[in-house]
C-alpha cells in the first residue's frame, strides 16, 4: 500500500517512484481539478509528518553526499529512502535502524540507488574524500563546468564558503603569468546542489572526520581592503599607457608581470622586468595608509580606486601624492587593476611584428633595385661612420662597426675588430611626430646580453637612414632621438 504522501502526489500529478511509473490524472472539469490539487497541497505537510506510521514501502537506498546537520547522517552514510517529492524537491529518508525517525532533505543532498549493495559500492568509490570539504579563501572563486580554467563558470563562491569534495580529478594546469600554480582539481558539490570543478590553490581542505574546522582570519580594520588587494589581478601601470596608445612593447608587456596575492600561502609575488620576488608574510598591519606585510619589507597602499603603490625598499618609501614610476633597481612600483585577457593582445602584437619584418625586407629589396630577389636574401648596409651591418630575414644581424663609429651608437661595447651578432626585431612603435619623418623602428638584441638598443629608420633611394632612440624602453613608442648621435646613412645592397 502507498503511504499518504504518495497518494497525495499522485492526485497532484507529481509522484515519481524508483520503478519509473508516473501517474498523471487529468481532469476535464477545471473546477474539480482545482479542488483536488488544492486538497493535495493542503494535506502534503501533514502526510509527511505522518509518513513514519503510514509508509510501508521503500524506494531505495541513499548515499549522503553532504552531512545532514543535526543528525548522525554524515557524508558517506547510507540511509533508506521512502519518497521523492517533485513538488518540494525533497526526499523522505529514515535516520535510525528501526526507521521510526524520518525527515525531508533536499534532492541534491542524497544520491539514490535501487539496492543497498549499489549504495555501498558508491560509498567505496568516494574513498578518502567522503569526509573532505573545501573552503574558499577569497571571494569570487569559480566553480567550472569542466576541470580547466577556460571552461564556463557554473557557480561563484563567496569567501569562506564551503563545498563538498566528491572526487579528485585530472585537469589542465593553471598558470599565473608563466608560473604554474600548485594545486589540484576536484569535483565538488555546492550548497545549492550545483556540481562542478574547482582548483584548490586558493582553497583550504577541511576533514569532517577530525572535527577540527580550520581557523579563519578575524575581521580587522581594513580587512575588506586587504582582501581586495590580495584577490585582484594587478599589472604594471605602464600596461594602461601602452593599451591606450596602441603601442605594445612585448619586453615590458607580458602575462608574467604584475603583483599577485595568494591568500592560501600567505604570499605576495612581485614580477617585473629584471625583478622577481615572493614575500611570505605572517601578519598584515596598518601603518597610516600603508598595509605592512610583516616580517617582509613589502608595504602596499591604495592609489585611487583601481591602482595601488607597492614598496619593498624601507629606505625609500614614496610620500603620499608622489608620482611612482618603476625603474630597474627601484624599490617601488605602481600597479593598476586589470582583468583584461592579455593573451590576444600579445598574439596580435607578435603577428604585427612578423608582418613588419617582412615589410621591411620587401621595401629594402625594392630600394636596392632588386624587388624580385629571393626572400631569403640578406640586406647588407655599409657606412664610413657606421661600419658594416648585415640583416637576415630570419631575424638575425651582424654588425662590424668602423674605427670611427661613435661609441654607444651600436649596442653594448661593439668592437671594430670583431663583428657583433644578435637578433633584430621590428616592433616598437613611433610617436605621431616621429612617424612623419621615419618609416619605422627596429631593436637589436646582442648575443652578449648587454641589453637592447632601439633605432628608427627610413628607406630612401638605395639608402637606409638610421638614428638611435633616446626613449626609455618600455614606454611603448619611440618619441625622441638621441641627440648625441647624428643620422647614419647606410648604403643598401642585397647579399646572398
Amino acid at each position: 500500500m502507498a503511504c499518504q504522501s504518495e497518494i497525495l502526489e499522485i492526485l497532484a500529478g507529481n509522484m515519481t517512484r524508483e520503478d519509473g511509473v508516473m501517474s498523471n490524472y487529468r481532469y476535464e472539469n477545471k473546477i474539480y481539478r482545482f479542488m483536488i490539487k488544492g486538497l493535495a497541497f493542503a494535506l502534503l505537510l501533514a502526510a509527511v509528518l505522518l509518513v513514519g506510521t503510514s509508509c510501508s514501502s521503500q524506494m531505495g537506498w541513499g548515499v549522503v553526499l553532504w552531512s545532514i546537520k543535526g543528525t548522525d547522517a554524515k557524508a558517506g552514510s547510507i540511509v533508506p529512502v521512502y519518497v521523492k517529492s517533485n513538488i518540494t524537491k525533497t526526499y523522505v529518508i529514515g535516520l535510525n535502524d528501526d526507521r521510526s525517525v524520518k525527515m525531508e532533505v533536499p534532492l541534491w543532498q542524497i544520491e539514490v540507488f535501487r539496492t543497498k549493495k549499489a549504495a555501498e559500492k558508491r560509498v567505496s568509490e568516494m574513498g578518502e574524500w567522503k569526509s573532505i570539504y573545501l573552503i574558499a579563501q577569497r571571494d569570487g572563486l569559480p566553480v567550472r563546468q569542466k576541470p580547466a580554467n577556460g571552461e564556463r563558470r557554473v557557480y561563484r563562491l563567496r569567501q569562506y564558503e564551503m563545498v563538498k569534495v566528491l572526487a579528485k580529478v585530472q585537469g589542465e594546469a593553471v598558470y599565473t603569468g608563466d608560473v604554474a600554480l600548485p594545486g589540484e582539481w576536484y569535483q565538488v558539490l555546492t550548497m545549492d546542489g550545483t556540481k562542478g570543478y574547482v582548483f584548490s590553490n586558493t582553497m583550504k581542505l577541511f576533514d569532517e572526520s577530525t572535527g577540527e574546522e580550520p581557523s579563519m582570519p578575524t575581521d580587522t580594520s581594513g580587512q575588506d581592503t586587504v582582501s581586495t588587494i590580495l584577490t585582484t589581478t594587478w599589472r604594471p601601470s605602464w600596461y594602461t599607457t601602452m593599451l591606450n596608445s596602441n603601442a605594445i612593447d612585448l619586453d615590458y608587456f607580458s602575462m608574467q608581470y604584475g603583483l599577485f596575492g595568494d591568500l592560501a600561502k600567505n604570499q605576495v609575488r612581485v614580477e617585473l622586468p629584471g625583478y622577481s620576488q615572493a614575500f611570505n608574510y605572517t601578519s598584515i598591519t596598518q601603518d597610516q595608509d600603508w598595509f605592512v606585510f610583516s616580517p617582509t619589507p613589502l608595504r602596499i597602499r591604495q592609489d585611487g580606486t583601481d591602482a595601488i603603490i607597492a614598496n619593498w625598499d624601507p629606505t625609500d618609501i614614496p610620500a603620499k601624492g608622489e608620482a611612482v614610476e618603476w625603474h630597474q633597481g627601484g624599490g617601488s612600483a605602481r600597479f593598476v587593476a586589470m582583468d583584461q585577457d592579455l593573451l590576444p593582445i600579445i598574439q596580435s602584437e607578435q603577428i604585427r611584428r612578423e608582418n613588419a619584418l617582412r615589410s621591411f625586407f620587401s621595401s629594402a629589396r625594392v630600394a636596392a633595385g632588386q624587388g624580385d630577389a629571393s626572400k631569403n636574401s640578406a640586406i647588407q648596409l655599409s657606412s664610413d661612420v657606421g661600419g658594416e651591418l648585415t640583416l637576415w630575414p630570419s631575424g638575425l644581424y651582424s654588425w662590424q662597426v668602423a674605427e670611427n663609429t661613435q661609441a654607444g651608437f651600436a649596442p653594448g661595447n661593439a668592437d671594430p675588430d670583431q663583428a657583433q651578432k644578435g637578433k633584430i626585431v621590428f616592433g616598437v612603435g613611433l610617436s605621431d611626430d616621429l612617424s612623419a619623418t621615419w618609416q619605422g623602428s627596429f631593436s637589436l638584441y646582442p648575443d652578449s646580453s648587454e641589453g637592447r638598443s632601439d633605432y628608427v629608420y627610413a628607406i630612401k633611394m638605395g639608402h637606409l637612414l638610421v638614428a638611435k632612440s633616446a626613449t626609455q624602453p618600455g614606454s611603448g613608442a619611440i618619441d625622441a632621438i638621441d641627440s648625441r648621435f647624428g643620422t647614419v646613412d647606410f648604403a643598401l645592397s642585397l647579399g646572398k
